[in-house]
């Protein structure tokens, strides 16, 4: 008989290595067009948002414009000076909505450049 015939039966070499396999994966991170991508997505529905809340603003004021015209007859005059009023109003509405996008976008911009320059000191 074998010396390993021999050992194998004794109690203590009856344990056995068990072998696993091993595996990894890379850490996926966003590359700086899919950062750039969705800091623009961001941007656009902020945008699309505040031009939104001035189109309510200026639909607002309008039927308020309409309501106080249709429920008094009023002058010639008076109808001229609410009209100018809706009108000056939603100009305001349209100046702030777009004074709004424009610090959004530069808001924006400023993050893809930072994400970028981020970017170009890791690599």
């Amino acid at each position: 008989m074998s010396f390993i015939r021999s050992t194998s039966s004794l109690p203590f070499a009856s344990s056995r290595i068990a072998y696993r396999a091993l595996s990894t994966s890379v850490v996926r991170s966003k590359t700086l067009t899919e950062s750039v991508k969705d800091a623009a997505d961001a941007v656009n529905k902020k945008v699309g948002q505040t031009l939104a809340s001035g189109l309510d603003s200026a639909e607002k004021a309008t039927d308020s414009a309409k309501g106080t015209v249709n429920a008094k007859t009023p002058s010639q005059a008076e109808i001229d000076s609410k009209a100018s009023s809706a009108s000056q109003t939603v100009k305001e509405t349209a100046e702030s909505a777009r004074q709004n996008t424009n610090h959004a976008l530069g808001s924006a911009a400023g993050k893809a450049r930072d994400a970028a320059d981020e970017i170009e000191k890791k690599v």
